[in-house]
């Protein structure tokens, strides 16, 4: 899989979406934007071609365009045209025109699919077609299995540093003074160890 449940998964669910709808966005958006270089493919397929006289569209998705009744698909492959052919690109990459436009692709005649086909690879494919709400709550469990784990680590590693801190000021109460005096009694060196010993209980 292409994506990551942190930077793919997590910025939708805060916004409130499904997680059907996240599976059907993985699933459904391109690797990359589509840009202005599917104007070539529009018009190499004969679906959008441009009079050089009057600047005016026509073609078999033009064609298709003018028998739909007002509506999304409509609106939507109005949307795109204006995009492509005003030298921006189209966020089929991202949440929801990924799913926006395979919708749209589902209605269209087969001629025309094979247009929007031909589209999608120019803009990377799909990586992660096929993604279903299953896999998206794999990627969630997975990354909250992991976080739990970096917690656990770190919990672990405030607890050795707390005892480590405790164990400084002991050595410095018990032990520093007899190296800076130089002491050499064994028997007193056992002592201010065995003072170390008793004194280093847990924190109240």
């Amino acid at each position: 899989m292409s994506y990551s449940y942190i930077n793919d998964i997590k910025p939708l669910q805060d916004a409130g979406v499904s997680i059907a709808e996240i599976a059907q966005h993985l699933s459904d958006r391109t690797a990359n934007p589509m840009g202005p270089s599917s104007a070539y493919i529009l018009s190499d397929t004969g679906a959008v071609l441009v009079d050089p006289a009057s600047g005016e569209k026509f073609g078999s998705l033009i064609d298709y365009y003018q028998t739909l009744p007002d509506g999304d698909a409509k609106n939507l492959i109005a949307f795109f045209l204006d995009r492509i052919y005003s030298g921006n690109i189209v966020e089929t990459s991202e949440y929801p025109r990924s799913i926006q436009f395979a919708a749209v692709e589902l209605t269209l005649p087969a001629d025309l699919q094979i247009v929007c086909q031909k589209l999608v690879d120019e803009a990377g494919g799909r990586p992660d077609a096929g993604t279903d709400e299953a896999a998206v709550l794999a990627a969630q469990a997975a990354y909250e299995a992991e976080q739990a784990e970096i917690a656990e680590q770190e919990r672990i590693d405030s607890e050795v540093q707390a005892l480590y801190e405790r164990y400084l000021v002991q050595y410095n109460s018990e032990l520093a003074p007899l190296l800076d005096s130089k002491e050499t009694d064994e028997l007193v060196w056992q002592a201010a160890i065995r003072a170390m010993s008793d004194n280093f209980i847990p924190a109240e």
